[in-house]
């Protein structure tokens, strides 16, 4: 499938740091990705005990090391030649610390709200910063009753918790 691209395209597509995209590009895959959380919730495994890990029959072992070597050149994961008493294998994956700081920080931006508390822990900066701004930019215009909120969607409708809600009152008669 033939994609399409322009300068501007471009032009906002590199504003991702290539490391990044590297490891966007090789978390993109099924197998990638299974590979990388092997890693991560057991440490260093061998080629064998990945591939018994994620049930790849012999035959499509070629598949598996294609994506490990796409997790090593995206600075992921890495190999280590070591030997280890009672085994037989000295070649060793692991998930680098720039792996692991990029899968928690990314499983640290997903805020699951419980069902029976349907208030959210905290703000991220982000949130924070437009809201500050929107508020500067409210109080500046002296507007009415306007309320700055951060919602999210809950049974098919949308919940605003209290904590977020933050309402500009004008001063003036």
């Amino acid at each position: 499938m033939a994609t399409y691209e322009n300068e501007k395209i471009k032009e906002y597509a590199n504003e991702m740091p290539y490391e990044l995209r590297l490891a966007m590009d090789a978390l993109s895959s099924d197998i990638g990705l299974a590979a990388f959380f092997v890693l991560f919730k057991y440490g260093e495994l061998s080629f064998s005990q990945i591939r018994s890990e994620l049930e790849i029959p012999s035959n499509y072992s070629s598949k598996l090391a294609y994506h490990i070597k796409k997790l090593q050149k995206s600075a992921l994961v890495k190999n280590e030649y070591i030997k280890k008493e009672n085994v037989d294998s000295y070649s060793f994956y692991d998930i680098t610390e720039f792996g692991e700081g990029i899968i928690n920080n990314l499983m640290n931006t997903i805020s699951v709200p419980q069902l029976t508390d349907l208030h959210m822990s905290k703000l991220d900066e982000k949130s924070t910063s437009s809201m500050t701004r929107m508020r500067s930019k409210l109080e500046s215009n002296q507007e009415d009753n306007i309320t700055i909120a951060n919602a999210y969607p809950s049974d098919g409708c949308f919940k605003i918790p209290d904590q977020f809600k933050y309402t500009v009152a004008s001063t003036t008669s």
